[in-house]
């Protein structure tokens, strides 16, 4: 089923390519012309060629036991479990995820992410945090697997203060190492809320546990992933929709899952 689901994509993509003067110049034709002609890959955009061959150094600092890199001049650390060639591969992926030609981007522009607190859902290494931890007033990092927790601890070290790390899964009920936001939040006084979710696919049961915050949030930006599975574009969409936000999907296409789909649905409240 697999090499069936390749091969149809595969033939997809090469037809788009051979005969793209003949068919409609929208983002889906230009993904699959570039597939077409580079063969199946997660970024199908040309901005992903400036990243192929990129070669990142990675140290290792001996007091905190941990590889890290230098991003945008700033020490990112990863887990104790990953090897020198898999932290350059993963990278790499990250810096080609969040460039700002990327379906993948959570936000077109950083500064407006100025004032906020966000709520970094599936936070893993923190790059986006790092990314935009001056302009932020507080950051809570949620993070489920153990093995992140050392490398976030390292990573944000200088501005402790502005980090809470919760070691919890979110979903749409307290209970066990689960916790739902509304429950997380409703003891705090937020006043402009960014929500960055990116986790794997359970991004639509993570935002039923968030219905409150959304309907009673005034001001409000989220990201969420939806290119998961199948049918979540739509329906993370709509629940957006129905508690107020101004929606938009960014800018292209992500192959993810034997697929092309919209990566990150965009939702603004109250600005």
């Amino acid at each position: 089923m697999l090499f069936t689901r390749n091969l149809r994509m595969n033939t997809r993509a090469k037809f788009t390519y051979l005969f793209q003067a003949f068919l409609p110049k929208n983002d889906l034709n230009k993904a699959l012309s570039f597939m077409g002609r580079h063969g199946l890959t997660s970024y199908p955009a040309d901005y992903m060629l400036d990243y192929k061959r990129k070669i990142t150094d990675i140290a290792f600092d001996e007091s905190k036991k941990l590889h890290y890199c230098l991003h945008n001049g700033r020490k990112l650390y990863f887990t104790a479990a990953f090897t020198k060639d898999r932290i350059e591969r993963l990278y790499k992926s990250l810096i080609t995820e969040q460039d700002y030609r990327s379906a993948h981007r959570y936000i077109d522009d950083y500064d407006k992410l100025n004032g906020y607190t966000l709520l970094d859902v599936g936070s893993a290494e923190g790059t986006f945090t790092l990314d935009n931890i001056d302009r932020l007033k507080h950051v809570y990092l949620f993070e489920s697997e153990p093995y992140w927790i050392d490398a976030l601890k390292a990573t944000f070290e200088p501005w402790k203060e502005k980090i809470t790390i919760v070691e919890k899964y979110v979903g749409d009920k307290t209970e066990g190492n689960f916790i739902t936001l509304d429950d997380y939040l409703k003891d705090k006084e937020i006043e402009r809320l960014f929500l960055k979710m990116d986790i794997e696919g359970a991004e639509l049961t993570a935002l039923n546990g968030a219905t409150n915050t959304l309907k009673k949030q005034q001001i409000m930006r989220t990201a969420i992933c939806t290119y998961h599975r199948p049918g979540d574009p739509e329906k993370l969409e709509q629940i957006l929709k129905d508690n107020g936000f101004a929606t938009s999907f960014s800018d292209g296409f992500l192959f993810w899952g034997k697929r092309l789909s919209k990566a990150v649905v965009r939702g603004v409240k109250g600005e």
